[in-house]
């Protein structure tokens, strides 16, 4: 078993506000951990928001196509391949997750998947 850390402030979960938090406090000197046990950057940007803005962009494209002719441009068909549409929105948020987080040592607080064993120093 790890040794407890100690913190000035223990965030549980990582979404927006919590990022802001993070980063205001350990701007002031604070030593900070933000525990997120699945999503880091909150579900925003893993499983709701850009998500689905990712698929609405491509049900767009779609759209543009099948009405192709109206724009003047003839086309022989088309099908649309739900599997790449969905690995495309995978990959943009697979490519997200590093940048999420490294933002946080970056800023001077310090970032936890799943749960640690950390005490605040203000019960400590």
């Amino acid at each position: 078993m790890t040794q407890p850390e100690d913190y000035d402030l223990v965030i549980l979960g990582d979404g927006t506000g919590s990022t802001l938090a993070a980063w205001t406090f350990a701007a002031e000197g604070k030593r900070v951990a933000v525990i997120e046990r699945r999503y880091f950057g909150g579900s925003c940007p893993n499983i709701a928001c850009l998500p689905s803005k990712n698929i609405i962009h491509s049900a767009k494209v779609a759209s543009y196509f099948r009405r192709s002719k109206e724009f003047g441009i003839h086309d022989g068909g088309f099908q649309i391949d739900m599997e790449g549409v969905c690995d495309r929105k995978r990959m943009m948020v697979a490519g997200l997750k590093p940048g999420l987080s490294r933002q946080f040592p970056n800023r001077g607080s310090g970032v936890h998947s799943g749960s640690r064993t950390v005490r605040s120093s203000a019960n400590a």
